[in-house]
């Protein structure tokens, strides 16, 4: 019945689907997207999303209805109580499939480096368990869904932001009011300076892995004890947030590039966990090296490094690999999740 490497052959699948979602780059206003800040302030952002992507397929065999999930670990189980990822755990409930399941993934980029991973994970795979059941469903309903499980069910201190561009895609401004219901708007940028900012936008890995949730979780805490000094760096953020908007549709990527290093500034505030000697140091090569801002991707501590760099890039790229990183090079995707493929 398996091949010998313990794989169900093709002739034993029924109903393949194959899904991407992108991951994403936070360009300003990042942390406001938290309930902590958006349930007494209100959240404002401007988030990218990237041609880098989670990739998930889902099948049903029809040999039996067992439960299977390959990630980096492989779980064979028998009910979804059983199952340890929490994310394919609370998933599968929602969507009410119970049995007869196989769920794969793979990723452009490693969890843990501040690109989003667990929204993307999360939206593609909503995704695709709904194709797989024939169901039709909204993007923004796609990324309630995944908020809702992160969020509240699973209480994760993790915003809105990474569902949300993992389900639309693009350039994009998203508004949070206190309730939680987010406006999303794409933003209409000349093509000429679409193809100028992806070129000046530098991404470096650090190879520093970071704990994320931890991050976030003293951010939030600080928030709930209405931390003055937390609470005014995040107005602060919000503020940058809604003037890289203006700078975007303007098409000043000098602007953006200030407003980036102001946004990192301001970012290092809030926790001592944020930044490193490490991270100081590579930040500020980068600046001297020909970057006009810059800042660490995510809640911080490590994971990638990007700068905006709209004049020459040559010594910054020289620096950055004579320090060991790596360069991420990307485009924008504007799509924002997608059915690759659907096998019937």
């Amino acid at each position: 019945m398996f091949t010998s490497e313990g794989v169900l052959p093709w002739s034993f699948i029924n109903n393949m689907i194959f899904v991407r979602a992108p991951f994403r780059i936070p360009l300003g206003g990042g942390g406001t997207d938290l309930p902590s800040y958006y349930s007494k302030f209100e959240g404002e952002l401007i988030s990218a999303a990237i041609n880098r992507y989670m990739f998930i397929t889902v099948n049903r065999p029809i040999v039996d209805k067992l439960i299977r999930v390959k990630y980096t670990k492989t779980e064979i189980v028998d009910s979804i109580g059983k199952i340890k990822h929490d994310l394919v755990r609370e998933a599968l409930k929602l969507t009410k499939i119970s049995d007869s399941i196989e769920i794969n993934s793979i990723a452009d980029l490693p969890a843990g480096t501040g690109m989003g991973s667990s929204g993307s994970y999360l939206v593609a795979l909503l995704k695709a368990l709904h194709t797989l059941k024939n169901e039709d469903i909204s993007v923004k309903d796609l990324a309630e869904e995944a908020c809702q499980i992160e969020i509240k069910t699973l209480k994760r201190p993790v915003g809105k932001q990474d569902q949300y561009i993992a389900a639309f895609g693009g350039i994009t401004r998203l508004k949070i009011e206190k309730n939680g219901a987010v406006t999303v708007k794409k933003l209409n940028l000349e093509p000429s300076f679409v193809r100028n900012l992806e070129n000046s936008l530098l991404i470096f890995y650090t190879g520093i892995r970071r704990e994320e949730k931890q991050i976030l979780k003293i951010q939030s805490r600080a928030l709930l004890r209405n931390n003055k000094e937390v609470i005014e760096n995040l107005h602060h953020i919000k503020s940058i947030g809604q003037q890289t908007g203006q700078a975007l549709i303007k098409s000043d990527i000098n602007r953006l590039g200030r407003l980036m290093h102001e946004h990192w500034m301001s970012k290092r505030k809030l926790s001592t966990s944020i930044s490193s000697p490490r991270i100081d140091y590579l930040y500020e090569l980068g600046i001297k090296n020909g970057a006009l801002g810059g800042k660490i991707m995510g809640a911080g501590g490590g994971g990638f490094l990007i700068f905006c760099c709209p004049g020459d890039k040559e010594k910054l790229r020289v620096k950055m690999k004579k320090e060991g990183l790596s360069e991420l090079f990307l485009n924008f995707d504007m799509e924002g999740v997608k059915v690759v493929a659907d096998i019937s």
